[in-house]
């Protein structure tokens, strides 16, 4: 008779009975946004095409800025609407999930740098 526990020994053939979970894969490779600065203060530049993000994406408002940046997953950005969210100096803005809209930003000087990546 084989040995009912057989299927249970893990993957590095020590003979444990404990089986040995693989790491999940990473989600993918990052990749960088279509815009990482605003160009022109107070009009919104697109960090996202609609449909672009596979899974997750990460906007990013640095430390070291010195006003907030308004994202909008939902229309063009700006200052004071109700869809866009403002990233005071140091936060973070998650997209947990793919869009088929595009996601913009905006800010009230121009050169305000952000950081981007979806994976």
């Amino acid at each position: 008779m084989s040995n009912p526990l057989a299927w249970m020994n893990n993957t590095f053939g020590t003979g444990s009975n404990t089986p040995v979970r693989a790491a999940p894969p990473l989600p993918g490779v990052p990749t960088g946004p279509l815009a990482a600065k605003i160009v022109t203060a107070n009009v919104p530049v697109t960090i996202f095409a609609a449909s672009s993000i596979a899974n997750t994406a990460d906007i990013i408002n640095p430390p070291t800025a010195t006003e907030p940046l308004y994202v909008d997953v939902v229309g063009p950005a700006t200052a004071g609407s109700a869809t866009s969210v403002p990233l005071l100096p140091g936060q973070a803005y998650r997209v947990s999930s793919p869009l088929c809209t595009p996601v913009t930003a905006v800010a009230a000087t121009a050169g305000h740098a952000f950081v981007a990546v979806s994976y």
